[in-house]
């Protein structure tokens, strides 16, 4: 049972015995209605999530019968773990990666940008740059299929109807859209590049790592969730090793003992090229 049909059903459960609940069991209606909406503030982002991946899971669906579609797969990675890609699309015409963003509000960033940022009203959140995030999902996929022609791969990053994108410029490395374009964008590369035997290969090869079993996929899933993690600390445990006691992080030039406003600490001696500062403790 997918998520959405498991929480269609809750709903449909909940509907049916609420007006019952209502008139027999006045206390237990308010316990019920109370737990679900805490539940669903708490599942929000997975339900939301859940519907977004439905809806690009259709839209891919219509592109017709020279297309093949893999959804949510764990691709073996150089660094002895998985990458997860949300979408697949293998043809004729080149293989199509693409990320998709459940992201609402304004969305700002650039090519060189580490980071982009997402706009509602006065809140503005950072995300990792998702062309970089899905330039590592290809290499991934270079490497697993064997097929190191970047002229084959097609990056592709999709976000929500619900998001306004506001670039300044076009993006070379990658096409940023939204889930209605899907189709059109990919068929906008029509020129054959794989053969058919090539491509029965490739589809064989992303085949062997379908995962259908859900328990299966959790169990991936939280495995590499938990890589991630462990690979952020190990990375963040080497950049401070690497950093020397009297040593700027950002442009390595001595820091000083500086007093301000609010007391002493350290202040980079490259000031103002480098505004780096660090507490005393």
């Amino acid at each position: 049972m997918t998520t959405i049909t498991k929480w269609f059903v809750i709903i449909v459960i909940a509907i049916v015995l609420l007006p019952i609940l209502f008139i027999w069991a006045p206390i237990l209606f308010t316990v019920a209605v109370l737990t679900g909406i805490i539940l669903v503030k708490l599942k929000f982002p997975m339900i939301k999530g859940a519907v977004g991946e439905w809806q690009v899971n259709r839209v891919l669906s219509t592109l017709g019968p020279n297309y093949s579609l893999f959804h949510d797969i764990y691709v073996p990675n150089s660094e002895r773990g998985t990458t997860q890609v949300d979408h697949v699309v293998t043809s004729p015409y080149g293989i199509f990666v693409i990320e998709t963003k459940h992201y609402q509000g304004w969305i700002f960033g650039k090519e060189n940008q580490k980071y982009w940022t997402q706009v509602i009203y006065k809140r503005k959140e950072k995300m990792y740059n998702p062309i970089w995030q899905n330039y590592g999902h290809v290499q991934a996929l270079k490497n697993y299929i064997g097929k190191e022609d970047s002229s084959y791969f097609h990056s592709i990053i999709a976000f929500s109807s619900q998001s306004t994108l506001k670039f300044e410029n076009r993006f070379k490395s990658a096409r940023v859209i939204q889930f209605p374009q899907l189709t059109r964008v990919i068929k906008e590369w029509n020129v054959h590049k794989i053969s058919d035997f090539e491509l029965q290969e490739i589809n064989r090869k992303l085949e062997a790592i379908l995962i259908e079993d859900r328990k299966v996929k959790k169990r991936i899933r939280d495995e590499h969730v938990q890589a991630i993690q462990t690979n952020r600390k190990e990375k963040v445990w080497k950049e401070k090793e690497s950093i020397q006691p009297n040593a700027c992080p950002k442009c390595k030039s001595e820091l000083s003992l500086k007093t301000g406003k609010y007391g002493a600490f350290y202040g980079c001696s490259n000031f103002p090229k480098c505004r780096f500062t660090k507490k005393v403790s």
